[in-house]
Parts: C-alpha cells; sequence; structure tokens
C-alpha cells in the first residue's frame, strides 16, 4: 500500500482526519526503538511491548509511555506508582515478541530484570525507572507520564529499531 495524504469523514475523529489504515501505514515509516515497559508491584514483574514511547523534559528528566488502557502493566503501574522502560537490544529481539504475545504471567520466565528498580530488562541498550506524576486518558490509551529517578545505558550494545514492519539494526 502507498499511503498518501488523503482526506476523508471519519465517525471518530471528524472530517479532517485520515483513515485509520492510512494513519498506521504512515506511522510503519516513523523509525523508532522497541521498547517494554515494565512494573513489579512487589510482586510479580510485568511488562509489555511499546512504541509509543518519548522523552517529555529534561528539566526535570520527565518520560511518557502511551499504553492501551485496559492493559495489565498499565494496572500495575497504577498500583505501584512506577515503572521501567528498557529499550531492546538487537541480540535480545525475541523479547519484543515475547513481550507482546505471550501471557502476562509467563512474560519474564528466564528474563534477566531488577526488581527493584521497576523490572527494567537487563542487558537493555537504555534503562529508565520513572516515578508516575500524571495518568491522561485519551481515547483508548492511557498516557503515563512520570519522572526519571534512574537510568543507565550500555554503550555497546546495538538497538533494535522497528521500522517498515520489520526489525532491523542501525547500519553504521
Amino acid at each position: 500500500m502507498t499511503a498518501t495524504t488523503r482526506e476523508a469523514v471519519t465517525p471518530a475523529g471528524g472530517p479532517e482526519t485520515v483513515p485509520p489504515e492510512v494513519f498506521r501505514e504512515v506511522m510503519t515509516r516513523f523509525a523508532r526503538s522497541v521498547t517494554v515497559v515494565t512494573a513489579y508491584d512487589g510482586e510479580h514483574p510485568v511488562g509489555c511491548t511499546a512504541t509509543a514511547v518519548l522523552s517529555l523534559t529534561d528539566r526535570p528528566p520527565t518520560l511518557l509511555a502511551s499504553l492501551a488502557s485496559g492493559s495489565g502493566t498499565l494496572r500495575h503501574i497504577r498500583a505501584a506508582g512506577r515503572f521501567g522502560v528498557s529499550v531492546l537490544p538487537y541480540r535480545l529481539r525475541a523479547l519484543a515478541a515475547r513481550f507482546a504475545e505471550l501471557p502476562a504471567v509467563r512474560r519474564f520466565d528466564g528474563v534477566d530484570h531488577v526488581s527493584s528498580h521497576g523490572a527494567p530488562i537487563g542487558g537493555a541498550v537504555a534503562g529508565v525507572v520513572c516515578r508516575v506524576t500524571r495518568y491522561v486518558p485519551l481515547a483508548d490509551h492511557t498516557l503515563v507520564i512520570g519522572h526519571v529517578v534512574h537510568a543507565e545505558t550500555d554503550e555497546n550494545a546495538e538497538p533494535l529499531i522497528h521500522f517498515a514492519r520489520r526489525q532491523t539494526r542501525p547500519e553504521v
């Protein structure tokens, strides 16, 4: 499908909104890191694959993650008041499907993580833990905003990139 600028009337978005299928196709061309958003509420770690994660400001360091409002991960984040975000390395690319497809109770089986910091994934390219400062409901998702309380990077890890419906790595 070649996505082009199209005008269409859609009930949910109004007359100035492109159809959802066109929007989804265009969004596949926004290259982005593959992340896993995690939480640890004191009993079990949970997490899900997410691509809508971004920094909002560096003063104070603030991050936003967009999660489906019915997500079990979101429910755990609400209970814990914290969340982690791990940028997956290319070498751990199988985790992207694992955290998107497996039942929640099996996603962390055998996965290295640090429970004391909101369950970020071990070996990640970058990992942050945030203290939640705000939830913003928006359509069928909730924007989770948090101040960064822990951050780390692995300068030698190669990030997993999602582009045009495939997983790849940067070419240097």
